[in-house]
């Protein structure tokens, strides 16, 4: 197995990869850039009172509108829908700052930076369920993961730094300025990615089979369903359920974090109006290592006793705040909460990604942006309110704890998942290694696992021989095996490799003979339960079928 700075490394020579993570990073750049820059420009005009209120309408149809956008991406090639999202941002970025150059009214300012919000929100679901189309192993899927994550907070970092500067030379038109241009270059970025997407089907069963019980038109039931399918999808899924609660809540604190750095930096620390950007920055500091930090999760099956830790990393630094003696500390404290939440924000898009099924992957992101969107306005919110509670420090114990309480009181599904037996979960990293295996969720890769048969073959054994009738998928979990086909060899297998297919989708006899070179172990899934999953799964249905055809145009006899 590659070391994790090794699959990591792998990232960046993955030049598909290379260029939708460098699109990410300037979009995160123009993200957080956009949001202080309308921040400055309200707070100019009426003080913190419409700065806070601006902030809190800007986020409001995001929640709503977010999972209806980013649902696009399970209808459309992702990657098409990407550039779209990215285009979009770009020409409002642009209206934008023309009309803060001609001094147009407040209200158009306002409305015009709402809807670059709300075409903002679709962009990270779209990304994040863009990712597992682009890699080729969970391992990369991970180290991809982390340097979304790394982008992301270094966005945090440099957006507000860069908007800082920029309204120092221009005023907030210069930084929608630059921040269009950029989203210009992620647009041009993510144009050509070269990604084999196709059109996804909604599931929505069970709605569907509520609206024929009430007579509903059915064209009208799968729009409906289409547009739920991501609520659907978190609330049959007890383990999605709580990880989407769980980000929900850490979001919660990035914006109750928002205020508190002006709490701590001006009442509390006596550092004056810039401490409070100083103290932004070195969140996002702690955030960048945070999220490098996080390459450790790399070929792990189990992460819930990682989503754990960082939650209560994330919490337990903003409460530790409570005590905090001075700015030293409270530097410190900063940079291991920032650490903390990267990594609860790695883990938790991981177990997503395992977790939702491809076909629903974009709208269960787009629900969860929807989420994060609300968490963070109420966040905000939620700060003046606890220190007329319980005061300003006590305040940040208060904030802080909740998220550790929150995992204790929604978390013990995730961590069930880790107390599976190490040869299960071997077994479901190998299922998921399979490139059409790969887009089915956690809980149809189980259902899978719990019924496979595990096999070895002795050197020179037959594992399945040409002619006969298929009733078997096989992954190699160790060995080597050769492929033969009228009796001359036409390839070989090892570890991680799929076999059998053929014989099972097309209802045709074996296309040929595989033999254990020396002694093997498979995985045997039988064709009820292979076939099953991949008839419910598009994309999992698609690689497997351009797979078949792909192996029977190489030879008319191959396997």
């Amino acid at each position: 197995m590659r070391t994790k700075l090794g699959v990591l490394a792998a990232v960046f020579r993955n030049p598909t990869l290379l260029r939708l993570e460098a699109a990410y990073l300037i979009f995160a750049f123009g993200e957080w850039s956009t949001w202080v820059a309308v921040i400055v420009y309200a707070y100019g005009r009426g003080g913190a009172a419409e700065a806070g209120v601006v902030a809190f309408v800007e986020l409001v149809p995001s929640v709503v509108l977010a999972p209806v956008t980013a649902g696009l991406g399970d209808r459309f090639p992702r990657a098409r829908v990407l550039f779209g999202s990215y285009a979009t941002q770009a020409i409002l970025m642009a209206a934008t700052a023309i009309g803060l150059g001609v001094g147009a009214p407040a209200l158009i300012i306002y409305a015009l930076a709402t809807v670059t919000a709300t075409a903002v929100a679709s962009s990270r679901p779209l990304h994040a369920s863009l990712l597992p189309e682009v890699v080729g192993s969970p391992d990369d899927l991970t180290a991809a993961n982390v340097t979304s994550g790394m982008a992301e907070s270094a966005g945090s970092l440099l957006g507000p730094l860069g908007a800082g500067l920029l309204v120092g030379l221009g005023g907030p038109t210069a930084v929608f300025a630059v921040a269009c241009l950029g989203t210009l270059v992620s647009a041009t970025l993510v144009a050509r990615l070269g990604i084999a997407g196709a059109s996804l089907a909604p599931a929505g069963v069970t709605l569907g089979e509520i609206g024929d019980g009430l007579g509903v038109d059915r064209s009208l039931r799968d729009r409906l369903a289409e547009a739920v399918g991501g609520v659907t999808a978190i609330l049959a899924d007890h383990r999605l359920r709580s990880v989407v609660a769980i980000a929900s809540w850490a979001t919660f604190l990035v914006g109750a974090l928002d205020i508190f750095y002006a709490v701590l930096a001006i009442d509390l620390l006596g550092l004056g109006d810039s401490g409070v950007g100083f103290l932004g920055a070195v969140a996002g500091l702690g955030g960048v290592v945070g999220a490098a930090t996080a390459v450790f999760l790399v070929g792990r099956e189990r992460l819930g006793g990682a989503l754990a830790a960082s939650a209560l990393l994330f919490g337990g630094g903003i409460a530790a705040l409570w005590i905090a003696p001075g700015p030293l500390t409270a530097v410190v404290l900063l940079g291991v909460a920032g650490a903390g939440g990267a990594m609860t924000a790695v883990a938790a898009q991981t177990l997503i990604q395992r977790l939702a099924g491809d076909d629903v992957m974009s709208r269960v992101f787009g629900v969860l942006q929807g989420l994060m969107m609300g968490a963070t306005a109420l966040g905000a919110l939620a700060v003046p309110i606890l220190i007329g509670l319980v005061g300003e420090r006590a305040a940040f114990a208060v904030a802080g704890l909740s998220l550790p309480v929150a995992f204790l009181l929604l978390g013990r599904s995730i961590l069930a998942g880790d107390r599976l037996d190490p040869a299960r979960a071997d077994e479901l990293r190998r299922l998921r290694g399979v490139p059409m295996l790969a887009p089915l969720s956690a809980p149809v890769l189980e259902r899978i696992a719990a019924s496979l048969v595990r096999l070895e073959a002795p050197g020179g054994g037959v594992v399945i021989r040409e002619g006969e009738t298929g009733d078997r998928f096989y992954v190699v979990a160790a060995g080597h095996l050769d492929v033969d086909v009228r009796g001359h060899e036409v390839g070989h297998l090892g570890p991680g490799d799929g076999f059998g297919e053929i014989a099972l989708l097309r209802g045709t006899p074996r296309t040929a003979t595989v033999r254990a070179r020396g002694d093997a172990v498979l995985l045997a899934i039988d064709s009820e339960p292979f076939l099953a999953a991949l008839t419910g799964q598009p994309r999992s249905r698609s690689i497997a079928v351009g797979l078949a055809d792909q192996r029977l145009a190489a030879d008319p006899g191959e396997a």
